[in-house]
């Protein structure tokens, strides 16, 4: 029984370990993404969310600030990042994003879902809550 409960408290005590350590290593605000850094952003996180826009886009501009906020909100749970698809056109093109802002959500390196235009903050919080788990 004794064994039991140590082995128990071993698995525990790691669990924890590694959450630790994952929120150590989630940023609260978005990075910064190029077609060089995106796979291994998306592959080296469980949950990422990828913010494509341009510097020129009025509703890119508008829900910035909302991918702001939900990087702070979810920091240690999800990734955010931005990709500039004038400065990052492989990764744009390879996605097949004709139209920003896109916002696409990786989870385990695999694209999951999207959502297109400057939508209201609660419909990201859905998808987040949706895929998150």
């Amino acid at each position: 029984m004794a064994d039991e409960l140590g082995e128990i408290r071993m698995r525990k005590m790691k669990e924890l370990e590694r959450r630790i350590a994952l929120k150590k290593h989630v940023p609260s605000e978005p990075i910064q993404i190029t077609d060089q850094t995106f796979d291994q952003t998306i592959k080296g996180n469980p949950f990422v969310v990828i913010d494509f826009w341009a510097e020129w886009c009025m509703p890119c501009l508008i829900i910035a600030p909302i991918v702001e906020e939900l990087a702070k909100t979810h920091a240690g749970k999800v990734v955010f990042g931005k990709l500039n698809v004038d400065k990052n056109k492989a990764t744009a093109v390879r996605y097949g994003i004709t139209a920003i802002p896109a916002l696409l959500f990786f989870k385990n390196g695999k694209l999951v879902d999207q959502v297109l235009g400057a939508v209201p903050r609660q419909h990201l919080e859905e998808k987040i809550r949706k895929f998150g788990k």
